[in-house]
């Protein structure tokens, strides 16, 4: 659940200058946490963009590394099969699929290479977990420890 912490507005300014998920890790660092930073720092799927970057670290990240990149692939709200959230990110993100693209959005060809390589990542989690995609969800338990995790985070 940490691994957006750079998100919140009350966390930004301590890790001004650091990109997603590095600031994260940054934070977990500095408040006793540091173990974490490893398992959260490539999560980001701007990560997965570049092709030398993704080849090196999928053969080298730990499992804790492939889950939370994974499970940041599928869950927007809601649990949602890797498809589904690449529609939403579409959706959400229009420019990043027209040729006439604000600086920094990904081309069409881009958005399909990010897309190959999380299912890449997909089958290597799910290998390792020993399910099929479509076994993937969230267990009863969750939602009251997402709740709880919330409540103790606002106290």
């Amino acid at each position: 659940m940490l691994h957006d912490i750079d998100k919140l507005d009350r966390v930004k300014p301590d890790v001004d200058g650091l990109a997603h998920g590095e600031g994260s890790a940054e934070w977990l660092a500095r408040h006793g946490y540091a173990e974490l930073g490893p398992a959260i720092v490539g999560h980001p799927v701007t990560r997965i963009a570049d092709r030398a970057w993704f080849e090196t670290w999928i053969g080298a990240a730990t499992p804790e590394a492939l889950i939370v990149s994974y499970a940041d692939k599928r869950a927007g709200q809601r649990l949602e099969s890797m498809a589904q959230r690449f529609a939403s990110w579409e959706q959400r993100y229009p420019s990043a699929v027209h040729a006439a693209r604000p600086r920094g959005s990904w081309t069409a060809d881009t958005l399909e290479q990010v897309r190959r390589r999380a299912e890449e990542l997909e089958i290597r989690v799910c290998e390792l977990a020993a399910v099929r995609p479509a076994e993937v969800r969230r267990l009863e338990w969750t939602g009251r420890a997402i709740a709880a995790a919330a409540a103790e985070w606002h106290r």
